[in-house]
């Protein structure tokens, strides 16, 4: 009984990734704008392609202006203050969060063990 339930949930598990890839291999639709351009008008683009006589000259902006000169203020000061030790708040999140993973464990090997004792057991 344990075995067919790993079975069946590791089936699961594998049907969920398979079908969670192919979901998200579709991608967006190519058939709206502007995938749906009509032929003519790129055959039309490409013909009219203009050559320039010279290369475009490429200029950086003067870092000896505005803004890269503005006087800076002095930053602010922050203050940091240490913690004052354990967090009890923390610990009871934790402790509740503890006690709930093991009562699904207990919970879990109970009913493995119970589904083991319907089965009748054969000898060796």
């Amino acid at each position: 009984m344990l075995t067919q339930l790993l079975r069946t949930s590791a089936a699961g598990i594998v049907l969920t990734a398979v079908l969670a890839q192919a979901a998200l291999a579709t991608g967006e639709p190519k058939n709206e704008l502007p995938f749906t351009r009509p032929v003519a008008a790129r055959t039309a683009q490409a013909a009219t392609k203009t050559v320039q006589a010279s290369s475009p000259v490429i200029q950086g902006e003067p870092k000896n202006e505005l803004p890269f000169t503005r006087p800076v203020s002095e930053p602010a000061t922050i203050v940091v203050r240490g913690s004052s030790g354990f967090s009890w708040t923390d610990g009871a999140i934790g402790l509740i969060a503890g006690l709930g993973v093991a009562i699904v464990g207990v919970g879990a090997t109970t009913l493995a063990r119970g589904a083991q004792r319907g089965t009748p057991r054969t000898a060796l």
